[in-house]
């Protein structure tokens, strides 16, 4: 009798209870983050796309010929040295769309005699998949590339006019052709994707057509006697252009420096203000409170689904806000130390992150993760394995009670 109550009611009490401590519980939804690039480089900046990581390294200080261009891999955690500088040069502007790279060569500034080599610029092209680097046939001044899928976009300023050649690369067919020139101010802040090019001139934001050759103004500087406005960084994706309005204020109460994230969606030309913390749309297009006007803000950035942007409080760490602005969802990511030259491809993101007072920057990869399982640690047992507890508890006093 006693066996047949060990067989019919205690083993299966025992296994329900095993089961039940041992059942997983679900992890939230969050960032897991790790720090990939070489302890020995400083990182300067980095790019995303698919499973591929790009990043600039160089040595703390001025000496840009200590320049690298890494390639990380998201799935194997390999990375090497793709670029590397001749000498006298170094190696910046990377970029990745895809399975191609592209970075440039230019000369290195002697700061000691305020002289720059007169070496030839070089444009670079790397294929992921077969590994290998080609040198592009361009002028010997071309610049700062950026790529979008199989299209490469190039500037050259040392024309004597004060507009700026710019010109595509076809990576099928080989060829490079000028299509325009625009009076850009800062060849390196240059965005390009969906055949537009978002850039700055002397008197605001502007958005170029290649297929239209339509030029629309996205935000024009404001220029008085006690204020002022232009814009800082922007980033642009999709139908996307997100940028920072620089204010300044001389006199009244809203003297001061401030800068607000302004949302310009392409399709419709409508630009609208975020709150900077929580980015809501904001119904206002001023700033509301003093704290707001004090935040620091910067790296604004997106893939063409969600955009955001960085925050500090004059503290040593930093918030990284994400909104979606179809959904109206918003995460905010907190930070020990301030975040620069952010990077966003779907669940998958990268910055650089440095700690006061060091300069170091460290390339920070991210990862969001969804509803993935994962056991619970017997430290902290949840609901699911308190029940399994008692109930084999249970089982072995109903035992205990029968073997007397």
């Amino acid at each position: 009798m006693r066996e047949r109550f060990l067989t019919a009611v205690c083993i299966p009490a025992i296994c329900i209870a095993l089961f039940l401590c041992a059942a997983p519980a679900a992890a939230e939804t969050g960032w897991v983050t790790e720090g990939v690039s070489e302890n020995t480089t400083s990182a300067l900046g980095g790019k995303i796309s698919g499973d591929s990581i790009l990043y600039l390294g160089g040595a703390e200080g001025i000496d840009q010929s200590q320049n690298r261009i890494y390639l990380y891999s998201i799935l194997t955690g390999d990375q090497k040295i793709i670029g590397s500088p001749s000498v006298n040069m170094t190696v910046t502007g990377e970029d990745i769309s895809g399975e191609y790279a592209v970075w440039f060569e230019t000369p290195v500034v002697d700061f000691t005699l305020n002289e720059t080599s007169a070496a030839p610029n070089r444009v670079c092209l790397y294929s992921l998949r077969s590994g290998s680097t080609n040198v592009l046939d361009t002028p010997d001044t071309a610049e700062w590339p950026k790529i979008d899928g199989d299209r490469i976009l190039l500037t050259d300023d040392s024309g004597d006019s004060c507009n700026v050649t710019v010109s595509l690369h076809d990576i099928a067919t080989g060829t490079s052709e000028a299509v325009c020139e625009l009076p850009i101010i800062d060849p390196a802040g240059v965005c390009f994707a969906g055949g537009r090019i978002a850039y700055l001139r002397y008197d605001g934001l502007y958005l170029y057509s290649l297929d239209t050759g339509a030029n629309t103004t996205v935000f024009r500087n404001v220029f008085g006697n006690e204020s002022g406005a232009d814009v800082g960084d922007y980033a642009m994706g999709g139908d996307y252009l997100i940028y920072l309005r620089h204010s300044v204020n001389y006199a009244g109460p809203e003297k001061g420096i401030s800068d607000e994230p302004y949302l310009y969606r392409i399709s419709t030309g409508e630009a609208k203000r975020l709150d900077p913390r929580t980015g809501d749309f904001a119904e206002s297009s001023n700033i509301s409170s003093a704290e707001e006007k004090n935040l620091q803000i910067s790296s604004p950035f997106t893939d063409g689904e969600r955009i955001g942007w960085v925050y500090s409080e004059n503290s040593p760490g930093s918030t990284i806000v994400l909104c979606d602005p179809q959904t109206r969802t918003v995460e905010t990511i907190p930070l020990d130390g301030l975040a620069d030259r952010i990077a966003l491809d779907g669940n998958r993101m990268v910055w650089v992150e440095t700690h006061f007072p060091s300069f170091h920057g460290e390339l920070i990869y991210a990862e969001e993760h969804a509803g993935t399982a994962e056991t619970a640690p017997a430290s902290a047992p949840g609901f699911t394995a308190g029940i399994g507890i008692v109930a084999l508890m249970v089982a072995l006093v109903l035992l205990a009670g029968r073997r007397r």
